[in-house]
């Protein structure tokens, strides 16, 4: 999957628009899609001549115009955000994030305490503090998802933890949980709450009624918690994707 070198440049609603063209193998058809920063990307088929994408960006001007008056900037520092918010959630607990100078990054982890210390590159402060935040994050959420798992008694093939765009997490049909890192960054109920709701998935695969009374089951609160969820998403979602 490549991208072009350029972006097509447009004045949308007197607005300077870039809009990144891109050859998609798995694409079936041509796509224009708004994405986090925010980024404008038009995708196609590898058989589908460039002249043709065109032409469908501009028939779709109008849609354009529409999406991006909703659109806001992406604040993508994750370094801010824990100037502001200076604790994570490690498995079922709050602990303390400090950051020190370092000539490579690196976590400790105290396991006495609740502390947790980032060591962090100056020349590479940004980037280092999403790798560290990661780390904490495949530590903490294999920890939770055992924990959760033993108490609901359901099984689990494996975790992923990985950098998803549009989901906290999801559930594979072989018992895969694949977690967005940024989960570490919710408080316990609510983060221990997206872990329940994909454990769900293991008894039933879908959204039915039968799939939410399982869910309500595990998670009383479940309506509360998935209402405070949503209003955390823009705060969380962009960070790291500076």
């Amino acid at each position: 999957m490549a991208k072009a070198a350029q972006p097509i440049v447009m004045q949308v609603a007197g607005r300077r628009l870039e809009i990144w063209p891109r050859v998609s193998a798995r694409s079936n058809r041509v796509r224009l899609a708004v994405k986090p920063g925010p980024r404008i990307e038009l995708s196609y088929p590898e058989h589908t001549a460039p002249s043709v994408a065109l032409d469908f960006l501009k028939q779709h001007t109008a849609w354009l115009e529409k999406v991006m008056t909703k659109t806001r900037t992406v604040q993508p520092s994750i370094l801010e955000h824990f100037e502001k918010f200076p604790w994570a959630t490690l498995n079922d607990r709050i602990v303390a994030i400090a950051m020190v100078s370092a000539s490579r990054a690196k976590i400790k982890i105290e396991s006495a305490s609740d502390d947790v210390t980032y060591f962090l590159p100056d020349e590479d402060k940004e980037s280092a503090a999403v790798r560290v935040t990661r780390r904490l994050a495949e530590t903490g959420l294999s920890l939770a998802v055992e924990r959760l798992s033993q108490r609901v008694g359901v099984s689990v093939g494996s975790v992923s933890v990985r950098d998803q765009t549009t989901r906290w997490g999801s559930c594979s049909q072989v018992g895969t949980l694949s977690l967005n890192w940024r989960l570490v960054l919710l408080p316990p109920l609510l983060h221990d709450h997206v872990i329940l709701h994909e454990l769900a998935h293991r008894v039933n695969m879908d959204h039915s009624d039968k799939f939410w009374r399982q869910l309500a089951r595990w998670d009383p609160e479940w309506k509360a918690h998935d209402r405070e969820l949503t209003k955390r998403w823009n705060n969380l979602m962009d960070l790291g994707r500076a």
